[in-house]
């Protein structure tokens, strides 16, 4: 899943609206933003493997330290203490901490049996809803869809930079993602690792769209 991570970080703005859409999509894509250093460091490794799943090429051998399970929670304690002490927001600090548990949840939903529970044993479970291409697209698509809803209706925008930074956003998003989808496999995994740390941009991106919104 990719888009389906932001659009609960879009949404997270219905429970508390003190973490800015920057740190909510840091949270949800934390899992995903640390795989890219550990793939490239050797730690952690992912191939290309056309027909793995019918939605995606990769096959995502190896990656318990920041996909598994247990890794997920203890990722999530960090990210709240950490905003919990800068800020002494504890709502906030505790939907952070669902957000970035929420990316493991997600995957388990759309991945093949991959994820381990913990780095210490090898059980790996996953539903593989990414063998339903159809479906996938459509659940993804649709949470996206309410996630933008929700955070257009309780953030106003302030000036025309947060309108179109917004749908710029939104457009650009969706297009990776259909590119994702339909498009032919990546030629290496290290590609795949590199195009993962781009997504430290979207991160920005949010922090820019939340600075033009009231």
């Amino acid at each position: 899943m990719f888009i389906g991570h932001y659009a609960l970080g879009f949404s997270g703005k219905r429970i508390d609206k003190g973490p800015s859409l920057g740190t909510m999509f840091l949270a949800v894509q934390w899992l995903d933003l640390v795989w890219p250093f550990l793939v490239l460091a050797g730690v952690e490794k992912v191939s290309i493997d056309p027909g793995n799943t019918v939605l995606t090429p990769l096959n995502f051998e190896s990656y318990p330290w920041s996909h598994s399970m247990l890794m997920a929670l203890g990722w999530g304690i960090l990210f709240a203490i950490i905003y919990f002490a800068r800020t002494k927001n504890r709502r906030g600090s505790l939907l952070l901490f669902f957000l970035v548990f929420s990316h493991w949840v997600l995957d388990f939903v759309t991945h093949r049996p991959d994820l381990q529970l913990t780095p210490f044993a090898d059980t790996r479970v996953g539903l593989g809803l990414w063998n339903y291409k159809g479906v996938e697209v459509v659940i993804e698509t649709a949470l996206f869809i309410a996630g933008i809803y929700i955070y257009n209706r309780l953030v106003k925008t302030k000036n025309k930079t947060g309108q179109w930074a917004l749908w710029s956003f939104i457009i650009f998003l969706i297009i990776i993602h259909f590119m994702n989808v339909f498009g032919p496999p990546p030629p290496s995994a290290e590609m795949v690792a590199w195009a993962g740390l781009s997504q430290w941009m979207l991160v920005a991106w949010g922090y820019w769209i939340d600075n033009n919104r009231v």
